[in-house]
């Protein structure tokens, strides 16, 4: 397998250990995005994507039910339930590990450690908002233009193909390995583009945007790594929570296409309709008052007043966009490292807690 990336192309490092702080998780994530010396990203091995991959899929399967509260076969529901610690919200990453290193490396207000190590203390919570694959900004829609024509020639040559996959499987195994560093802080949310078989069902649909990305990720990916290890990789992602709840607000990858039950959440591996309502919803599809009744439905009848449902999935002008009266909060911009901070003691305001990190 080593002679299928190349001569010359750097080794990817060894997985991250578990017993490392912080602070060295953070210096991690940036040496995975190709911040040290290595750009693009190099494609990992098979043998240590395999590693990582089992180690996340293994935390995703043993999540304590204080945190994700299990369906009604035992297993993880499709909530994350967060203590009320500080919460930040990553959106959509889209092939950007730069991005979430640089969140990782980020010292949030009024703090004086980088989020990484107040993930490893206890004293904070990552939420990422989904879609780990699929790069949109910059120079995305030439590269898969070139790398369409890689795939019709059957990946004669992969060059383009190879570059724009070492940005997203960068990306996912900063995921991966902070889900295993940090099982009970820091969580991934499915979105649309996790689906890297592009398999259509199960709430999922296969994607197209500037080309047949989704057949094109699944097609390269097992040419690289093999039928076995897209399948670890695919159950992963069909392990993966839909919402997180906090003290004062409701986070998912897109708008609640209607309202959702908490039982409809726990239950979310039997119902397609629940997992295609939380990822695919474009902007006006949603229901009348499917977030106001959510939010009742997740948070009770006594929640805060001004309590709301943060996203990502359709992108934004400006730093945000609100809808559902100004109860939802949209704010991916794949051209920005933006993310939103939340505190447990105070309502949630778009002026004040959406930041953009400086690079």
């Amino acid at each position: 397998m080593a002679g299928l990336f190349g001569r010359g192309r750097p080794r990817s490092p060894e997985p991250y250990a578990e017993s490392s702080a912080g602070a060295d998780f953070s210096a991690r994530a940036r040496e995975i995005a190709g911040e040290r010396g290595s750009s693009p990203p190099a494609l990992p091995g098979k043998a240590d994507l395999a590693v990582v991959v089992a180690a996340a899929a293994a935390e995703l399967g043993r999540e304590d039910a204080g945190i994700r509260p299990p369906d009604s076969s035992g297993r993880p529901g499709g909530i994350v339930e967060l203590p009320a610690l500080p919460t930040v919200l990553v959106p959509d990453l889209h092939a950007r590990p730069s991005f979430l290193a640089s969140v990782l490396g980020w010292t949030p207000p009024g703090c004086l450690e980088s989020l990484a190590t107040l993930l490893e203390g206890g004293k904070a919570c990552l939420v990422c908002l989904g879609d780990v694959f699929h790069s949109e900004a910059g120079g995305a829609p030439r590269r898969w233009s070139k790398a369409f024509r890689e795939y019709a020639s059957g990946w004669a040559s992969r060059a383009a193909m190879d570059e724009e996959m070492g940005l997203s499987l960068a990306a996912a195994r900063i995921v991966l390995e902070a889900k295993a560093a940090f099982p009970a802080t820091f969580h991934y949310l499915k979105g649309n583009h996790d689906n890297i078989a592009d398999e259509e069902g199960g709430g999922d649909h296969s994607f197209y945007k500037f080309a047949a990305e989704g057949e094109m990720v699944a097609s390269w990916f097992r040419f690289c790594y093999g039928e076995d290890l897209l399948s670890e990789y695919r159950e992963l992602e069909l392990s993966l929570p839909l919402a997180a709840v906090g003290p004062r607000f409701v986070a998912s990858h897109g708008e609640p296409a209607f309202a959702l039950s908490r039982q409809d959440l726990l239950e979310y591996r039997s119902r397609p309709d629940v997992v295609e309502a939380l990822i695919w919803t474009g902007n006006g599809d949603a229901e009348d008052f499917s977030v106001a009744r959510g939010l009742e439905a997740l948070l009770g009848p006594e929640r805060a007043p001004g309590a709301r449902w943060f996203a990502g999935h359709r992108p934004v002008d400006g730093r945000y966009a609100l809808r559902a009266g100004g109860a939802f909060v949209q704010f991916h911009d794949p051209d920005a490292r933006r993310v939103a901070y939340l505190l447990p003691d105070r309502d949630p305001d778009p002026d004040r807690d959406i930041f953009d990190i400086e690079t």
